[in-house]
């Protein structure tokens, strides 16, 4: 039996409740009450400093969520060892079946004894599970044949629940067209009615097994974000802290689900990674982001030294971070040390400096808008710090640059490790574990690399355009945004200058060119239709007048015989 102490932690929204049930449980032998909160910050702080070994908790916390119990699904998977206890009103029994199935320690009703209350508590504390009250609800059991056709309602309604977010996730992508949004509207209603089908034909007893089932599956509600603590190791959740001056890129990372899908045509080098290995590479770049800022901010930097030491700081984020994330998961201990990955770091660095970093845009005009407050210029006009349209630009002007430091992240990995059997094992999803898979993967990005430098690159320059990715609840998407290039322009030599002289002869030529065709296209109609056609048709009505006259003697001839 383990020596250690038994320590709580309370949340519940009712102060009265809290103070009191406090003042008792600190009067009890070997209980100690480490803290208490009411909101969801408070909860996500005691979690992580404190590491309780149990918390005592309302699962109808908050009161202003639809529904907390998928609060006490991602509590559970993120603190195994924490283990929580239910402490409120009396619950139906569907919703006490999925708390249990969910592994749940205990529940306790409000009002239960102080001494049940301890010794269900120390139970639990011991290993043990305490569930009073399913002793005395009536639980309906499960004949056979329910037991057969339960899973089968339970697989098909499970099933169609992922195509509906599959679908719902397609609908959100901001760039589909209007015949696939209607594709996937009627979609969404062939899904709902047979959803609705099938809930209609569970028999009445399964109905309460399906909603017990529900309860713990819904959306999940976010935990607010907390420093990382170093009392605790191994917790799988993400910690995310948005920059005071780049709330939207933090909600968006908050949000977004573990499968951070490529929604664009873009092959980009994040696509090989697991979904949370993904996800955790552009949070960690968001800090970075974020600790750029407040230490530009404690250097007191002039505006006029920004522009000629703007390369270096993007640099220096992009070593960081890449030191930071191949420590945390990449780096095989037994073969390099972390005084080897530096210093390939510092090797690399220039190249990824010429190759990625310095194309990325809008970085200068970024950091003037954060560090001093300068109005944001897009399209000739300037927007103060603050406005909305200030707010949306810098947004996404701080996305794409921790989309691409996290690119520019895989780019090092995948030129040094790309096959090292650890590092796969540790990043790669498992569709791209083989050597052929990651050979092609990284041969479609010389490729499209090659196709960028002498075609994607050249047009955008001469169109004055940037393409810029951002974050969506539904993955990664695009935008063009508009800026003056005429100085890159100017700069343009060989084979990129001459795709700008095709282009331009091109938007030249394709006016006149569309309107000979035109010309020409229209002769023709007018030549088959009026010419050739009625010649054809003249033709035709000579063929069906001597079928005819042929016909008519054939039958005079006849009635002369007869």
């Amino acid at each position: 039996m383990s020596e250690s102490p038994l320590t709580i932690v309370i949340v519940d929204e009712d102060p009265v409740f809290r103070l009191g049930l406090i003042t008792v449980l600190g009067r009890e032998t070997g209980v100690q009450v480490l803290g208490e909160g009411e909101t969801l910050d408070d909860l996500r702080q005691q979690l992580e400093t404190l590491a309780p070994s149990i918390l005592l908790i309302d699962p109808q916390f908050p009161r202003r969520s639809q529904s907390a119990w998928p609060l006490l699904r991602q509590l559970s998977s993120a603190y195994p060892q924490v283990k929580i206890c239910l402490l409120t009103a009396s619950l139906e029994y569907d919703q006490l079946l999925a708390a249990k199935t969910q592994g749940i320690a205990a529940y306790f009703p409000k009002g239960t004894a102080i001494a049940d209350l301890v010794t269900g508590l120390k139970q639990v504390h011991f290993g043990q599970t305490c569930w009073p009250s399913l002793q005395t609800v009536n639980a309906p059991p499960l004949s056979l044949w329910e037991k057969l056709i339960w899973p089968l309602f339970r697989d098909g309604l499970g099933q169609i629940e992922q195509s509906l977010q599959q679908v719902q996730k397609s609908l959100q992508v901001p760039s589909l067209s209007d015949f696939d949004r209607l594709f996937w509207r009627g979609r969404e209603r062939e899904l709902k009615f047979a959803q609705w089908l099938v809930r209609n034909l569970l028999p009445q007893r399964l109905k309460t097994w399906h909603k017990a089932t529900n309860i713990l599956t819904a959306t999940t509600t976010v935990l607010p974000p907390s420093p990382p603590s170093p009392r605790r190791s191994g917790v799988r959740t993400i910690t995310l802290r948005p920059p005071s001056n780049l709330t939207a890129l933090g909600q968006i990372l908050q949000q977004m689900p573990l499968q951070v899908e490529n929604l664009t045509a873009i092959p980009l080098e994040l696509d090989i990674l697991q979904p949370l290995k993904r996800q955790e590479l552009l949070s960690l770049g968001q800090q970075q982001l974020e600790t750029t800022i407040n230490e530009l901010k404690a250097l007191r930097i002039t505006p006029a030294q920004l522009p000629e030491n703007c390369l270096s700081i993007v640099a220096e984020m992009w070593r960081s971070l890449s030191l930071t994330f191949f420590g945390k998961y990449c780096q095989p201990k037994s073969e390099f040390s972390l005084e080897q990955i530096q210093s390939l770091l510092e090797v690399y660095q220039p190249i990824i400096c010429r190759e990625k970093l310095v194309k990325i845009p809008f970085v200068v005009p970024l950091f003037h808008h954060l560090l001093f407050g300068e109005p944001l210029v897009v399209n000739q006009k300037a927007y103060p710090l603050g406005s909305t349209e200030a707010q949306q630009y810098s947004d996404l002007y701080a996305q794409n640059l921790v989309i691409q430091l996290a690119n520019s992240t895989m780019v090092f990995i995948l030129n040094y490790f790309a096959d090292h059997e650890a590092i796969k094992l540790a990043l790669y999803e498992y569709s791209m574990l083989s050597s052929r898979q990651v050979a092609r993967f990284r041969n479609d990005l010389a490729w499209y690399y090659q196709f960028s430098r002498y075609w994607l690159n050249p047009k955008q320059i001469f169109e004055s355009q940037h393409t810029l990715l951002y974050l969506t609840p539904a993955g990664i998407v695009t935008t063009q945004v508009y800026a003056p290039r005429q100085q890159e322009l100017t700069q343009l030599r060989a084979v990129p200058w001459f795709v700008t002289i095709v282009l331009e002869c091109r938007d030249a030529l394709s006016p006149r060119v569309r309107s000979v065709i035109e010309f020409v296209g229209n002769g023709l109609v007018f030549l088959l239709t009026q010419v050739v056609g009625r010649a054809i048709g003249l033709v035709g009505k000579g063929i069906i007048q001597g079928i005819g006259n042929t016909w008519q003697e054939s039958r005079s001839q006849q009635k002369r015989s007869n």
